[in-house]
Order: structure tokens, then sequence, then C-alpha cells
């Protein structure tokens, strides 16, 4: 057999219950040193910032802050704007992105036919989640990704799941002590009671309550006995989950999070890296929490300020003056590796080891198989742009952009430098005279000749030169990117921003995937059923292949003109042909409403079958107040009455009280009557309309009301005889 030489074997490939930190640490500087990564993000910075050298606070070039004795050019004090295409740019981009994810309709198909009743409750769920339990947190990782990703052309979000366990104080009474006892008459606990109210029994009474009660001291279970006997109220300490749930953090490429420089797919990434800036509390708490190594613990917590990932100082900050501070000074650096590795059977799986990479050594806080039952890293990429395969060959607004801010700067400048020279322009004076007395408007300057001052005419150029270029520029810019401009056809901006939105949102279907079976997988199982209101399988090996996401958003939205014609379009043209019930109308409420106000949606609008069990559950009511002799409320136009019609010919014919009632008391045979007759009155006024337009009313629309009607008192006795008596064969 032959052998082949392996010097150069990738050591992450298999698993080992001790993992090589040194490697680990190896591979991530270079993830973070290749290409040039730390230069790229902080030109970006610098460009959308506006950060350069030599920049004063008062927008004028001054010789004082050029660095080696410079001297400014093209005069001292001229202009030297600070110009915000790129910042403008990034941050109209980003409202587009987190409006859509706001606005967005977040749905939930089955993989398979049998599957639509549980994809329903998996929509309920996740609509839970993002409009509900974690909107707040979502929005603020959308806005914070969407800004990553335009900046730095790319951004990873990180899908954790986040238990954190606390301590409260938990009251406790003599009578629920009491209850407990009789519950367990045959327990030592029966007895607890009257070793409570003994005081010489007090020390029993306590060591029962340790035993019986986790985490709780022989002292302080001493104290609650004595509180109990002598005021019959006690505090215990009780452990509860603070937080279970989902987490979604938005990562700063090469600050936050770190990959390879061969990776071309996040899910076949060799190493995923995230860093973490720690408290010494906090880490030592991880000793606990997460069973991290105590030596470890120790010497992480010794390491504080120091930092080994990103060696600018000022990558944090958005202002200039700020090469001085250091954010980290008492932080830790924390580093989350996350590899996809193969175990001694040849099985892959993804294994989490936690080290500090400033200390430079083997230990490490933990390392374990993650365990997450969708299998895959628990990352999730946005991609500005799509030009090549690997994710880090994005661009961001900054790189594409850079020379149009410039070239408005230029212009900007120029405008400004030449208004300050027709204002006031260079005075030529008389060599003999020496020097320049001081000018302004009304002051006397002495002459020896009519010509010792003379102003010098300012370089001639069109006044309109600099605006028109500007606005060619921006025009550019716009039709690039997709935002707004009076020059660029609206077609084109609408057509840029769909594309924007679809990436955008394809990246929360991911993530909203991840979510979901990660709720399946910890959340508890009487807590999914109610919010959702059954059972979704919590079993891992249907989680992973269970349901596809599909997040979605029309930017046509955003134009109310648009929406609001389109909507008068449907509403006066589309209704009134659809004579053959084409059209869903409980939907188009819905849309309707969520066009006007989204907001408002969530509040008004219910599914379909809770709509249908509230109206079914009103004409019961009404049914049932009109025997007691009660007078229903009358509807004017109801859009509701054909449906309503049904429902009452429903309830009454499964209902042999209300058909005696019909027959035999006289007030609410009358009711009865106004009812339907005010329910069909609603149906002849949408039906006139109809009428009015084509001039007859359809046979089949005219035989299916009167089918619907209900029939007489007296035929309505036989009928109920007859099915009665067909019942009893």
């Amino acid at each position: 057999m032959a052998e082949y030489n392996n010097d150069g074997a990738d050591q992450l490939v298999n698993a080992s219950k001790k993992p090589d930190v040194v490697y680990l640490n190896n591979e991530l500087q270079r993830s973070l040193f290749d290409y040039n990564n730390f230069a790229q993000v902080s030109n970006a910075d610098d460009i959308r910032l506006c950060r350069w050298t030599g920049q004063t606070d008062d927008g004028k070039k001054h010789s004082e802050a050029m660095p080696d004795g410079e001297q400014v050019f093209p005069f001292e004090g001229a202009s030297d704007v600070r110009t915000r295409l790129v910042d403008s740019t990034c941050n109209e981009l980003s409202c587009l992105m987190t409006t859509a994810f706001q606005r967005s309709k977040v749905n939930v198909g089955g993989t398979e036919v049998t599957d639509s009743s549980e994809a329903t409750m998996a929509t309920t769920l996740m609509r839970w989640l993002s409009e509900t339990k974690m909107s707040q947190e979502l929005l603020r990782e959308a806005q914070l990704g969407s800004q990553f990703g335009q900046q730095y052309g790319w951004t990873i979000f990180h899908v954790g799941w986040d238990q954190k366990a606390a301590v409260r104080k938990q009251k406790i009474t003599f009578e629920e002590v009491a209850a407990i006892a009789m519950q367990q008459p045959d327990s030592i606990v029966a007895g607890l009671p009257e070793m409570i109210m003994n005081p010489e029994a007090e020390d029993e009474a306590a060591n029962l309550i340790s035993a019986s009660v986790p985490d709780i001291k022989v002292s302080d279970a001493r104290k609650l006995v004595r509180d109990l006997r002598e005021t019959g109220i006690g505090e215990i300490d009780e452990e509860y989950l603070q937080k279970n749930a989902p987490a979604v953090t938005a990562l700063k490429p090469y600050q936050d999070v770190a990959i390879p420089p061969e990776t071309i797919d996040l899910q076949d990434a060799r190493v995923v890296y995230r860093r973490i800036w720690m408290t010494e509390v906090q880490v030592r708490a991880k000793e606990i929490d997460e069973n991290w190594d105590k030596e470890f613990v120790e010497m992480a917590s010794t390491m504080q300020g120091k930092q080994t990932w990103f060696g600018i100082t000022n990558d944090n900050f958005t202002i200039e003056d700020s090469s001085n501070v250091m954010r980290q000074s008492h932080l830790i650096e924390i580093v989350y590796a996350y590899a996809r590795q193969l175990d001694d059977k040849g099985v892959p799986g993804i294994y989490c080891t936690v080290f500090c990479p400033a200390a430079s050594s083997e230990l490490y806080g933990k390392h374990e198989l993650l365990g997450y039952a969708h299998g895959e890293y628990p990352f999730v990429e946005y991609r500005r742009e799509r030009i090549r395969r690997a994710i880090t060959e994005s661009r961001g607004v900054p790189q594409i952009a850079a020379t149009d801010q410039d070239e408005i700067k230029t212009q900007h400048d120029s405008i400004r430098d030449s208004t300050a020279f027709t204002t006031l322009p260079p005075i030529k004076v008389v060599k003999r005279i020496g020097g320049i007395n001081k000018v302004g408007p009304g002051v006397q300057l002495p002459v020896t000749r009519a010509d010792d001052y003379t102003w010098m005419e300012p370089p001639a150029r069109p006044p309109n030169t600099a605006f028109d270029l500007i606005r060619r520029v921006e025009a550019t810019h716009a039709a690039y990117f997709g935002t707004a401009h009076v020059d660029v056809p609206a077609i084109k901006t609408q057509l840029m921003q769909q594309n924007l939105v679809n990436v955008w949102l394809e990246s929360w279907a991911k993530i909203y995937t991840q979510m979901f079976k990660l709720c399946l997988q910890y959340m508890p199982a009487e807590e999914i059923e109610r919010v959702t209101g059954g059972q979704l399988p919590q079993n891992i090996s249907e989680i992973q292949h269970m349901f596809d996401f599909i997040v979605r958003y029309n930017v046509e939205e955003l134009d109310t003109d648009l929406v609001k014609a389109k909507l008068e379009a449907i509403t006066k043209f589309v209704i009134p042909l659809d004579t053959g019930g084409v059209i869903d109308r409980n939907k188009l409420v819905k849309i309707i409403i969520e066009a006007i106000s989204p907001e408002a949606a969530r509040e008004l609008v219910i599914d379909q079958a809770s709509a249908s069990q509230s109206l079914f559950k009103g004409v019961q009511s009404d049914i049932g107040m009109m025997m007691l002799g009660n007078e229903p409320l009358y509807v004017e136009n109801d859009p509701a009455a054909q449906t309503k019609l049904q429902y009452t010919q429903d309830v009454m014919g499964k209902n042999p009280k209300a058909q005696q009632a019909l027959q035999g008391d006289e007030l609410f045979r009358r009711l009865m009557e106004n009812y339907v007759k005010n329910l069909q009155f609603s149906v002849t006024q949408e039906e006139n309309a109809q009428i009015g337009r084509v001039g007859v009313t359809p046979v089949s629309d005219e035989m299916a009301a009167e089918a619907q009607l209900p029939p007489p008192a007296e035929e309505n006795v036989e009928m109920a005889q007859a099915e009665t008596a067909q019942g009893a064969y």
C-alpha cells in the first residue's frame, strides 16, 4: 500500500477529548490577518465616518493640524467639508431593510401534505416569538445587521439558545405548609406543622425542610421555621429560569466573528470564531453556569484589557478623536471556536471550544459537542451582493462609493472656496506701500495713488458647473444602490430595492428556521401548546427537516399612493365581478388593514378560523337573546349578512328548543322575522349593486337565497318532527 506525506494535515478534522488550543489560535490569526482584513474594515470606517488626516472641527484646512509641518492646499482656511454620501446611503438602505423586516410576513410550509396543520401551529409560534416575546431584541439586531451588511458588504448572525437561571425570594405561609402536609398523610412531612409550632422541635423541622427542599441551607431553613411560627409567613430562595429562549446576535466582521479565508459556504467552514468581551464576574460565573475549567477561569481573569484579535483602538468609535480611548480596559477577550469534526466513529458533529487568545495558553474553558438538533453551525450569513462564491467577496457601500463621495466633496469645497474668493477677492497692492490696511465694508483706506488698491479677478467658470456635476454624481449613485432620487426612474429604484429586501429576508428565513428548531428542542412542551393551541413534534430526528420558512415583503407597500390605487381598483372593479366567490374576502380585508396600518393589523386581524368561530358565536348569542325577549342589534349593510344567514339556518336546524319557541312564542317569532329580514336586506343591497350593472339577478343566486331562508314556523316544526322520526329509524 502506498504511503502519503501528510505533514500539512488539517488538525481540525478529528475531534478529541482535549482540543489543540494552540492550533485553534494559530488558525484564528490566519483568519484575521490574511488578505489585509483589518485595513479593509478600517478604511470602510474612515470613508463612512469622514475621517482623514489633518481634519479640524470647523471644516476648514489649517496648517497647524497637518502632520510633519505640511502646508495646506490651496490656501489657509480653505474648505474641508465632510460629505456624508456613503453614510446617508448606508442609513437609507438600513432603514429600508429594517422596515421590510418589521413588516414582513413569516409563513411556514410543511414538507409533506400532512404537515399543513402543524405548519399553521409553527407559523403561530414563530409570529409569537418575532412579534411579541423577542420583538425588541430582534429589531435591535436587525438594525445592527443591516448596518454591518451595508458598510462591510457582509455580516453574520449568531443563533443560539440562551438559558439563564436566577434566584428569587418566594413567600410561603403556614397554611400552605399545612395543606402540603395534609396531601401526604403517610409521609414524614405530615408532622411538619406540629414541629414548626413547637419551639423545642425547631432543629428537627429545619433539618426536615433542608432535606426536602433542594439547595436550602439548614440555617436558612431554621429562619423559615421561626418566621412561620411567629408571623405565619416565611421566605425561601427559589431558583427559576430567568430566560429560556432563542438568542440572535448580529456580528461585525473581523471584530466579533472571523472565518478562514478559504471559506465559501458558511455551513461548510472548517471553523467559525466568535469573540465576546466579558467582565471578570461573567467569566467566574461561567465556572458554575457552564462548568468552565477552574484553572482556565483563574488564568483568564488576569487577562483584563489585553487583546489579540483587533489592534485598532478606535474601531468601536464613530467620533473622530478617540485614538487614546480603550473600551476594553476592564474586559476579558473570550473566543468561542465552532468546528465541524469527526468523532471516533467517523460521524461529523459541531464541537465548541472556549479559550482566551491573549493568554497564549493551552488551557480552555470548555470543549464539548454543541448538540443542536438541526446539525448546523449556529450562524447565518448576509451578503450585500453575490458576484463571487466566497462570503467575504462582497463589497460594502464605502468600497464602491468612495470616489462618488470624494467627487461631491471636491465640488462642495470648490463652491465654498469660490464663494470666499467672490465675496472677498485677493487685493492687489502697490508694492511700495509695503503693508496692507484692514479691508472691510465702509472702511477708509489711505492711498497715495488712485490705483494703490485693486481687486484680483477670480477665475472665470460657469456658475452651475459644480451643482450640475453634484446632481449627476448623486443620480448615478442612487441608481446603482437603489436609493430615491428625482432623476432615477421609480421602476428601477423599486427593482433594486426589492432585490435588496429579498436577499435580506432570505437570511432571516434561515435565522427563523434555526430559531424554530431550537424552540422544538429546548422549549417545554406545555409552553408550545399554550402558544400554538396544539403539540408540535419534538423528536430530534424529526426536527432537522420538518418545515420550510418563507419571509416576504413587497417594497411597493411603502408607496402609499400606489397601495391606495391598487386597493381602490380591487374594491371598485374586481369585487363586483366576483359572482363565483373566487375572492376570499376575509383575506382581502386583512390585506387592506395591513396595507393601511401594519401596526394596527396585529391588534385587529384574527385568523380566519377564529373569525368564523366568533361570527358563529355572535349568531348563537343573538338567537339566545331573542328567545329571552331581547331585540337584536340590527346592522346596516352588514358585509357578513350572507354568512350569518347560513349560521342562523344551522343553529335553528339543530336546536329543538329554538324550533319550539318559534312555534309557541309570538314575541320570539316576530323578533326572528325582523332579524332575518335585516340580514336579507343587507344581502339584497349588495345584489342590487350588481344588478345595477348587469340588469338581472342570476337564477342560481335567487335559488341560493331562497334556500337560505328559514321556513315558516309551521313548516319548521314539521321539518323537526320529520327529522326526529327519521333519526328514530
